[in-house]
């Protein structure tokens, strides 16, 4: 079967190739409903990569190729299962599941292995839409982010950064019982996103001192949990000198360049630093994780609806990587076959 698919070309260069595509033995063949841009493929095609790694693990070569182009893209996205392979036990046609893996679905058709261990596709749950299960894998990461952020019933929380995923952290923690929920940014479009999706107190930045307000409405003793989701090194610094003594900063950006941090307070005030990324939780426990994130989508409790803010034809790709890239009020940019 021929399907197009996006490329990256060259540094800060998108296409679109047409290739022969089916199903190995162990995988099964999907026809694309929608797909995302996530903040991973941006750094991707501006060329921003990550240190080789030196040590096994179990997402070996997917993040750490020394030559990245050409190369097919995407890992966001949902759609229905048209063909099986011979060894792909447990799916069907005409299942409907979402990618959890770099199974390129930034095409008219993908094709991914099915998983003993999970972490490959899930089947999207009763009562989730095909548009949400479309943004299953970037919803079940930040959606554990905030599960997992240690937050407790009254606790003051800062949010550092009001893309999708800090949308849904600050959405999350509040429903567990955050009493203020301060979200940060530089974008006064997403921070009044942020207002309406539940948000005590929002903060441009740019134009005030994120610390000293989190101290006013602290008493001076700074937020009990703190999480970055900004993916630079003034946030980490903002989080790292806003959290109390003893609190918890969470981190959940991916950071691809050096930083200049000073951390005495990692030390010092005996601060509990988290990873909150439930894509490199081991692979036996990590299933359940993403379906039991995804559950609060299904009841209600988390908006994401009001997240997209644009969607293109595939064909339209180059588009669709501009605006996410360039346009501050971009939260997500979907992609239609």
């Amino acid at each position: 079967m021929k399907t197009r698919q996006v490329y990256f070309e060259s540094k800060n260069i998108v296409g679109i190739r047409e290739v022969d595509i089916s199903p190995k033995p162990n995988e099964v063949l999907i026809k694309t409903h929608l797909s995302s841009i996530c903040g991973t493929d941006k750094n991707h095609l501006q060329g921003f990569l990550p240190n080789p790694l030196k040590v096994k693990a179990y997402h070996n070569d997917a993040y750490t190729s020394a030559n990245p182009f050409p190369r097919p893209v995407g890992h966001e996205g949902a759609g229905t299962v048209v063909a099986v392979g011979s060894a792909a036990g447990g799916f069907k046609e005409g299942d409907k599941v979402m990618s959890f893996g770099g199974f390129i679905t930034m095409s008219d058709y993908f094709a991914a292995p099915v998983s003993p261990a999970g972490g490959s596709i899930l089947k999207v749950p009763d009562g989730l839409t095909m548009d949400d299960a479309s943004l299953g894998e970037p919803t079940a990461c930040a959606v554990y982010a905030g599960m997992e952020s240690g937050v407790m019933l009254g606790d003051t929380v800062l949010v550092a950064g009001a893309g999708f995923a800090g949308q849904i952290i600050a959405q999350v923690v509040k429903k567990m019982g955050a009493k203020t929920v301060v979200v940060s940014d530089i974008i006064d479009g997403k921070l009044e996103l942020a207002k309406r999706l539940g948000a005590d107190v929002t903060v441009n930045a740019a134009e005030q001192d994120v610390v000293e307000v989190v101290a006013g409405l602290t008493n001076g003793y700074g937020a009990d949990v703190v999480i970055e989701v900004a993916g630079n090194e003034n946030a980490i610094q903002t989080c790292t000198d806003s959290v109390k003594h003893g609190g918890i900063v969470g981190l959940y950006s991916w950071v691809l360049h050096p930083v200049n941090l000073v951390i005495d307070r990692w030390h010092n005030d005996g601060l509990d630093i988290r990873t909150l990324a439930v894509m490199h939780r081991i692979k036996h426990d990590k299933e359940w994780y993403q379906l039991k994130a995804l559950s609060n989508v299904v009841n209600g409790m988390v908006d994401i609806k009001s997240l997209v803010t644009h969607t293109f034809a595939l064909g339209d790709a180059e588009k669709a990587f501009e605006t996410a890239i360039n346009d501050p009020n971009a939260c997500k940019v979907m992609l239609k076959p």
